[in-house]
């Protein structure tokens, strides 16, 4: 499974903030991958992660052909996000083979995960994250 933990933080800062435009991604990796993606790849996202040159939408795409690169073997071993267990296994299973199409850039599969998600009652739905300090919704 590719980066399901961050891009489901994503896709939900993205439905609560649309109108706000691409939110910036958190600072640092999602818990418990730097425990299990090689460290290599660790470093190269978190430098992405920490950029501030970068857009959202560019870090996105940069960390997609990153973990896209990585062997099933590794991206068997993430954690996978709060709230997975609760979907249906048919929903589960349908992420994961978003996750698993190598042929999908980051903008087809955001848009089918997206599609997926709002497929969903209410309450399976990802809850958007809090907003930054300072911020108000």
């Amino acid at each position: 499974m590719r980066s399901l933990i961050a891009l489901l933080a994503v896709i939900s800062c993205v439905v609560a903030q649309a109108a706000r435009g691409p939110p910036r991604l958190p600072k640092d990796l999602p818990p418990g991958f730097a425990a299990v993606l090689p460290p290599d790849t660790v470093k190269k996202l978190r430098a992405i992660h920490q950029s501030t040159k970068l857009t959202p939408e560019q870090q996105l795409e940069q960390i997609d052909k990153i973990m896209s690169a990585l062997p099933d073997s590794v991206l068997d071993k993430l954690p996978k996000p709060p709230g997975f267990d609760r979907l249906p296994k048919k929903v589960r299973d349908e992420l994961e083979k978003i996750h698993r199409d190598r042929s999908l850039n980051f903008r087809q599969r955001f848009d089918k995960m997206k599609k997926v998600f709002d497929s969903l009652p209410p309450n399976l739905r990802p809850k958007p994250p809090p907003p930054p300090p300072g911020q108000r919704r």
